[in-house]
């Protein structure tokens, strides 16, 4: 027979301890009623910042793709083109492409034209230009955009190898191999290497094409003819 439980009248009368302290609450919650409802006020305050502002940003970010992408997509046409726009509709989307990302800064869309503003920049001749829109999407974008942070610094180093501040471009180019994923380092690696050549850092440009040969042997043809054309 399973064992009884016995209760004592003083075990009945002690308070249970979760409504003692819930009757401790309300009791308090009435003797301070001003500081409860402040309370609850700046509680409600702050949930309506936080999410007022999070709409507004979503708000804003929707605003400039709006108005910014058909301009960014004729940007990208006039990139990948073979042989280019004429100078007038470049000159026109760069104007307007430019004005936009003013109108809406700080959006995402507006971080990405500055890429593209780089690009047009670039092809149009104005190297420094080019660079510095490189510059300045960099200083914007996030700490774990590695994609962003690869295609910025490619950008970047190429403006300053066209510009001919090659030490400059060597660096770029190493930042962005720091960023690249696996299947594009390589690609960061080699124009590193080729901007320390052209630097005349010839030793520093061998010891890091047999780096790359090491970590790429399929490469090892192509890297041993750069090696001794500078040897």
């Amino acid at each position: 027979m399973a064992e009884k439980i016995r209760y004592t009248r003083k075990d009945l009368k002690e308070p249970d301890e979760f409504v003692s302290w819930f009757g401790r609450i309300v009791l308090w919650s009435r003797e301070n009623k001003p500081k409860v409802i402040a309370i609850i006020l700046v509680a409600a305050g702050v949930f309506g910042l936080v999410f007022g502002g999070r709409t507004y940003f979503q708000w804003r970010d929707r605003q400039a793709a709006v108005e910014l992408w058909p301009y960014l997509n004729q940007a990208h046409e006039i990139l990948i083109a073979p042989i280019g726009a004429e100078t007038g509709d470049m000159a026109a989307i760069e104007k307007e492409i430019s004005s936009l990302a003013a109108k809406h800064k700080g959006a995402k869309t507006a971080f990405f034209a500055q890429y593209y503003l780089g690009g047009i920049a670039f092809k149009r001749g104005d190297y420094e230009a080019g660079a510095e829109r490189y510059r300045e999407a960099i200083k914007t974008m996030g700490k774990d955009d590695r994609l962003m942070a690869f295609l910025l610094y490619t950008g970047l180093g190429s403006s300053l190898e066209a510009k001919g501040d090659y030490e400059g471009a060597s660096e770029a180019y190493g930042k962005a191999a720091e960023a690249a994923e696996l299947s594009m380092r390589m690609i960061a690696r080699f124009d590193t290497a080729r901007a320390l050549e052209l630097a005349g850092k010839k030793n520093e440009a061998i010891a890091l094409y047999r780096q790359i040969e090491e970590e790429y042997p399929i490469q090892k043809d192509l890297i041993e003819v750069k090696i001794a054309r500078m040897e």
